[in-house]
């Protein structure tokens, strides 16, 4: 399967936090995300989203934003 084909199919998200601390999930395309009250909570949610499809879940050490647009 094209790389192309696999990405579309399966999302990949990152999970961290916002500069103000809080927890978010976001999709790497901008077509989901969210935030969340705990860590499991966003891990949940992207594991829900993405078919807990191996390595589709990635956790960043950098602070992360969610578009509200």
């Amino acid at each position: 399967m094209p790389a192309a084909a696999t990405s579309t199919a399966h999302p990949h998200f990152k999970i961290g936090r916002d500069r103000e601390g809080h927890w978010i999930a976001v999709e790497t395309h901008g077509r989901g995300g969210g935030y969340f009250r705990s860590r499991d909570d966003a891990l949940h949610y992207a594991r829900a989203e993405t078919g807990s499809c191996v390595g589709a879940v990635t956790f960043s050490a950098r602070p992360l934003a969610l578009r509200l647009s």
